[in-house]
């Protein structure tokens, strides 16, 4: 499958988190508070982090298991796994024109 910058599923997540992955490596990158809160918040409702080991060509593992266990803790999710993420996210983009479309009488 070739990458699309535009669909996040295109791209293969990390099997394990890298050595230095900032959010479970061994020898995790220094980042600041702030940092870190902007990479949370991305998790949290923007979209994916991509590895930074793999020249951003796979999802971090590290931020996907983050992204996992808040998405089951709020009931998107009804397990946090990789294959309950790609269901729903499946089932919201094959539902997003009934979701958002309006009729008329």
């Amino acid at each position: 499958m070739t990458l699309d910058p535009n669909d996040m599923r295109t791209y293969p997540v990390q099997q394990k988190p890298c050595k230095t992955c900032p959010f479970s490596g061994e020898k995790p990158l220094p980042l600041s508070p702030a940092e870190l809160t902007i990479y949370y918040q991305n998790l949290m409702g923007n979209g994916q982090h991509l590895c930074h080991s793999t020249n951003n060509t796979n999802i971090c593992r590290g931020g996907r298991d983050i992204q996992l266990k808040w998405l089951c803790s709020i009931g998107f999710l009804a397990e946090p796994t990789d294959e309950a993420f790609n269901e729903a996210v499946n089932w919201a983009l094959n539902n997003k024109e009934s979701a958002t479309s309006t009729t008329h009488d």
